[in-house]
């Protein structure tokens, strides 16, 4: 039985005050990985004494144990609806001829989506976030799964241009913890947001807007979890036949962006030793 069943079962038995906690932590049960006793405390009105008898009461000798608990069933959601997987393709004869129509067909969605993103993007939004990049001390890079290729690619293009630059992989839940406490006036946050979206990728965009920390969020639709928070966005859809997202129209407007942060930073006098600085 996870925690959650355990408090679900034990509701009926518990004080007033008690199901104000559970229902606290049952609606938001990926906050418990990443906040302190005391944060629970103002969130949950609660004395840190009474919280930490709701913990005995769930079988939890102590915060930190419940924390834990939580910790594993985040994981297991993760597992179950975070993880990216591939449709299995629906072949009539199997021949080479019908394998070759249909990666033509895929191919020819990925150019039509590039033209269709190119002819309506405004630069002038890829011009603010090149301005926000730069302004800031820390950029902190949020990914998990297929996303953290993009996210490493992102930290590769900023490093090169001596940005301050760290891939944060959501996956694993202590050092997003840590990088999460750890955020200050003048970081900038970018979390990455595609299908199957990060189980607690919602409540933390939250979580990081609610410290003032201005987010930028790459994303497929302007309807995903992290959107909302999203001081500035960068909306790139990405469906595709087999799997659920193509990385072809991400990247692009990565590198678009790289670019734009090289025609700032970069004269045109240190422009041919900048190339040379580049990686093959």
């Amino acid at each position: 039985m996870d925690i959650i069943e355990r408090i679900r079962a034990s509701y009926p038995d518990l004080t007033k005050k008690q199901k104000a906690i559970a229902d606290y932590l049952t609606a938001n049960p990926e906050d418990i990985c990443y906040i302190t006793l005391a944060q629970l405390s103002q969130n949950t009105s609660a004395c840190e004494v009474t919280l930490l008898r709701f913990c005995q009461k769930m079988g939890c000798a102590s915060f930190l144990e419940l924390k834990n608990e939580f910790r594993d069933y985040t994981q297991t959601m993760i597992k179950l609806v975070s993880s990216a997987h591939f449709i299995a393709p629906k072949l009539t004869t199997g021949s080479a001829s019908e394998k070759e129509a249909l990666l033509s067909e895929i191919f020819n969605k990925d150019v039509c989506a590039l033209s269709e993103y190119y002819s309506n993007i405004r630069l002038d939004s890829i011009t603010r976030i090149a301005d926000e990049i730069r302004k800031s001390r820390r950029i902190y890079i949020f990914a998990h799964d297929l996303s953290k290729i993009m996210g490493r690619f992102l930290e590769s293009r900023l490093k090169i241009l001596y940005f301050n630059a760290t891939l944060v992989d959501l996956g694993n839940l202590e050092e997003t913890q840590y990088h999460l406490q750890n955020l200050a006036e003048g970081d900038l946050a970018i979390l990455f947001s595609f299908p199957r979206y990060f189980f607690p990728i919602g409540n933390i965009a939250r979580k990081i807007s609610g410290s003032g920390i201005p987010i930028l969020a790459v994303t497929d639709s302007d309807t995903s979890p992290v959107a909302k928070y999203g001081d500035h966005l960068l909306i790139c859809p990405g469906q595709t036949k087999f799997f659920y997202n193509s990385l072809a129209l991400p990247m692009a407007v990565l590198n678009l962006l790289a670019s734009c942060l090289v025609i700032d930073n970069v004269s045109p006098s240190e422009m041919e030793e900048f190339k040379d600085t580049l990686s093959s």
